[in-house]
């Protein structure tokens, strides 16, 4: 039997964890200065009497207003900062967002150009804020979109956090993002005259910039303040200080100077910067000595981590158009950000929470859902089938045992246009899933952003890479490194099954995967509308993997 002290104890920590789960937070109305700018905030503190860790959220190019508000007439409301300060708050962490210089009650001082290296300068300020608060013992930067770029800035300068988490950081030249928005969106708009149509009552300004952004960054090289954008009956002027300062500091270069623990995290249907720039983030800072980064792709989101829409159409018309912002926001990023901090810069509520569960086993942390979980009985226990689970052997606390993962019965998946594909396993910090490829199966080459490991389980298929084709057997065992292009081929008459290995756990459930599996689909049969193939038969007769197949098949016949 407890006793009375141990009984008090117990109460005030659940008092404690139910505090923090329902999200009581008192909101402070704040300001700070540059020599430039005036700059008002929200200070948002979960109820204790300790100091926690603070995130100091840099809003990027979408959110003008601490909420994340785009400030462009006619779009829908978007609050994605303070959906993140909230889910910080109810995690036990302080946060501070805040208007950009010109919006809100944030304005300019004489001297204020707008250009990136002032926002940066913003950026240093606000965590220097943070720092010196009483509430406050740590310091982590959320850097969205052009806000990681900000970070970077603010580094370079000597203004460090504790940690960072870049969302949708663009990590490459400054010409590739103008193409990959405004290059697909005009690539869009030419495949029929309806998208063109639509295009050009929609997003005018996109189109024009899909015409003219490579004759924008010629006039940056060549020194010009300015560049008037003419498209036909459409036409503006841009300055160029920007433009030229992406230039001066290349945004990817600038994560050599982040040296603190580093979270980068993306959607996997972002339209804005493209998914596997998270990857390039990671591999950046870990190439430049500091080995603690790490990148995570959140499958069924966008660039704000909104939910996407099903098909490719949709997504690239509600991007342009703005109607994603009426999106919901699915919880996996928040989960997978509150872990990572968790980790990285533990909140002192965090380690009440890990308290309690240590004395008492009914008490649940917040963040138990974020992981998985072991059987803490001493006898194993069967975890059957479900539609997104393998069944599983519960051995003992730690161990988990599929029998036979290439039995279909029990290995739930989607048949997609790679294959069928299911998870199997989740790990702390690893996971695995299973591909079996059909006869006459052909996918291009392409990149992932994460690396893997993949070992061929029965039948025969063919590896591409970079042009070149090697024959997978039964026993064959593969590493591909993150973003290097990997193409499949199946010139065989039997299916190959093949089992892919993570080191990184992308995925919260299994069924948030089996959810992005079924996106996937949808985007796979998409492309095929348009014309990409994913069968052999569908390539030419002098296309490399056809001449391959064929002298696969010459050298049986030969044998035989």
């Amino acid at each position: 039997m407890k006793s009375p002290m141990q009984l008090i104890i117990k109460l005030c920590t659940a008092c404690l964890i139910l505090m923090v789960s329902i999200g009581h937070s008192k909101s402070l109305e704040v300001e700070f200065a540059t020599s430039h700018a005036l700059v008002r905030g929200t200070l948002l503190l979960p109820e204790t009497s300790v100091t926690v860790p603070c995130v100091v959220i840099i809003g990027g190019t979408l959110s003008s207003g601490r909420d994340g508000q785009t400030g462009d007439a006619g779009a829908p409301r978007r609050d994605a900062l303070s959906r993140l300060a909230l889910e910080l708050s109810r995690a036990g962490y302080a946060s501070l967002r805040f208007d950009k210089v010109g919006y809100g009650p944030s304005r300019p001082l004489p001297g204020w150009n707008g250009t990136y290296l002032q926002e940066s300068q913003v950026a240093a300020a606000a965590m220097e804020f943070a720092r010196h608060r009483p509430e406050i013992s740590r310091v982590a930067a959320a850097g969205e979109s052009a806000g990681a770029f900000l970070a970077c800035l603010a580094a370079k300068s000597g203004s460090t956090a504790d940690a960072y988490v870049f969302l949708g950081g663009h990590c490459g030249p400054g010409e590739e993002i103008y193409e990959y928005n405004f290059g697909n969106l005009l690539q869009y708009a030419t495949q029929s005259p309806e998208n063109m149509e639509w295009a050009r009552k929609t997003a005018r300004q996109g189109l024009a910039l899909g015409r003219g952004y490579k004759e924008m960054f010629a006039a940056v090289r060549e020194g010009l303040p300015d560049f008037v954008l003419h498209d036909g009956d459409f036409i503006t002027t841009f300055g160029l200080a920007r433009r030229r300062e992406e230039v001066q500091w290349p945004p990817d270069e600038m994560y050599r100077h982040i040296k603190s623990p580093t979270l980068a995290l993306a959607g996997e249907f972002d339209l804005n910067v493209r998914p596997e720039h998270a990857a390039r983030i990671a591999r950046i800072i870990n190439d430049a000595g500091f080995t603690s980064a790490t990148s995570i792709v959140i499958p069924g989101v966008d660039h704000s981590f909104q939910l996407s829409a099903p098909d490719p159409d949709t997504r690239m018309r509600e991007r342009h158009s703005r109607e994603s912002y009426k999106r919901p926001y699915p919880p996996t990023m928040y989960r997978e950000l509150i872990t990572w901090l968790d980790r990285t810069i533990p909140t002192p509520l965090q380690a009440a929470r890990d308290a309690a569960l240590a004395s008492d086993s009914t008490l649940i942390r917040p963040s138990d859902i974020y992981t998985t979980q072991t059987n803490p009985a001493s006898t194993p226990r069967i975890d059957e089938t479900t539609t997104c689970t393998p069944r599983r052997v519960q051995l003992a606390p730690g161990i988990t045992i599929l029998d036979d993962i290439t039995d279909t019965t029990n290995t739930p998946g989607v048949m997609t246009l790679e294959g069928r594909i299911g998870p199997l396993l989740l790990g702390d910090s690893s996971q695995a899933h299973f591909i079996e490829m059909s006869p006459g199966m052909f996918l291009g080459e392409h990149p992932h952003s994460s690396e893997s490991i993949i070992y061929t389980v029965r039948g025969n298929w063919v590896l591409c890479s970079n042009g070149q084709r090697h024959v997978m057997r039964p026993g064959s065992l593969y590493w591909f490194a993150r973003n290097t292009p990997t193409g499949y081929e199946m010139p065989f008459d039997e299916p190959a099954y093949i089992l892919i290995f993570k080191g990184e756990r992308s995925t919260a459930r299994e069924k948030d995967f089996m959810d992005y599996l079924r996106g996937l689909n949808g985007w796979l049969e998409g492309k095929r509308n348009l014309g990409e193939a994913f069968t052999l038969g569908d390539l030419p007769t002098t296309h490399p993997a056809r001449l391959f197949s064929d002298k696969l098949r010459s050298s049986v016949k030969q044998v035989r």
